[in-house]
């Protein structure tokens, strides 16, 4: 075990996945219902790892604060978005680490944003709805060398899977069902 990564069984899974390419898909999902005003839940579906359906059992809130109409209850689904980036990039530095036999004391990750609500609210089409930047900043201490910590984090930037979905353009496929007297699919 390496920073509580168990570096043997990661090393089993790349020795499975060559062996079969099919156990490196995953499946994943999320149901949302919207509870009331701008709080939603959010559950996570089971998903498929390779032919291994994994349980799921997670569920958690988004809200807005009240100067957005919310009732600050929950992060907002930015703040979620933002979250699972760092902790898809974090995950991905420490296995590149424990993978390096590097001991890791301290890691934080600290990603800002700025949105320009006015795109949201229809007023100014000039203006971006998204983040047209995230910058993002790593603290690190441990028995590595500076030269071994750039070099992970440059591989964060290739090997993890939020980092090149934020990073790269990503087909939505959409898809809207109307609930009247009978359900109605429509494609958008």
């Amino acid at each position: 075990m390496i920073n509580s990564m168990n570096v043997c069984c990661l090393s089993e899974f790349v020795h499975d996945v060559r062996k079969d390419s099919e156990e490196a898909q995953v499946d994943y999902g999320i149901n949302l219902e919207w509870v009331s005003g701008t709080r939603t839940r959010v559950c996570a579906k089971n998903m498929m790892l390779g032919h291994h359906k994994v349980v799921r059992d997670f569920s958690f809130e988004m809200d807005e604060p009240t100067q957005l109409v919310g009732v600050n209850s929950a992060p907002t689904p930015q703040e979620t978005l933002l979250g699972g980036l760092a902790g898809c990039m974090a995950i991905t530095f420490v296995a590149g680490a424990s993978a390096l036999g590097i001991t890791l004391e301290k890691l934080s990750l600290e990603i800002d944003g700025r949105l320009d609500l006015q795109g949201f609210l229809g007023l100014d089409t000039e203006h971006a709805t998204g983040f047209e930047t995230l910058s993002y900043r790593f603290t690190v201490k441990g028995d590595g060398t500076p030269e071994q910590y750039r070099k992970i984090a440059e591989r964060v930037m290739v090997h993890s899977p939020n980092y090149a979905t934020i990073a790269n353009e990503v087909e939505l496929v959409p898809e809207l069902v109307i609930l009247d007297e009978e359900p109605v699919n429509t494609t958008l």
